[in-house]
């Protein structure tokens, strides 16, 4: 099941896992999940979580932003702590 990216995001968030770890992580767990239909298979609460969280990941800039929707790694600490409280994930 795509807990596993529930997972991966709690481990960036206790600095587990670095930012370039996590995103490079992230992208392949989910390209390899949704290959194999795992992520159709999710509920419905922890798809629209794991749909929001995909467009922060995808937003990550590791340098200096060039446009307001880019996040930072600081700023997408806090995002995703906001998100997965949203969702009652942490």
């Amino acid at each position: 099941m795509s807990l596993a990216l529930i997972d991966l995001a709690k481990k960036f968030l206790s600095s587990s896992i670095s930012s370039e770890e996590f995103s490079k992580t992230f992208f392949e767990t989910w390209r390899s999940e949704g290959e194999s239909g795992l992520l159709a298979q999710d509920e419905p609460k922890l798809g629209s979580c794991l749909t929001l969280m995909f467009g922060l990941v995808d937003s990550l800039v590791e340098d200096t932003k060039d446009f307001s929707s880019e996040l930072t790694e600081p700023e997408l600490r806090i995002e995703l702590t906001r998100l997965l409280r949203t969702y009652e994930y942490l």
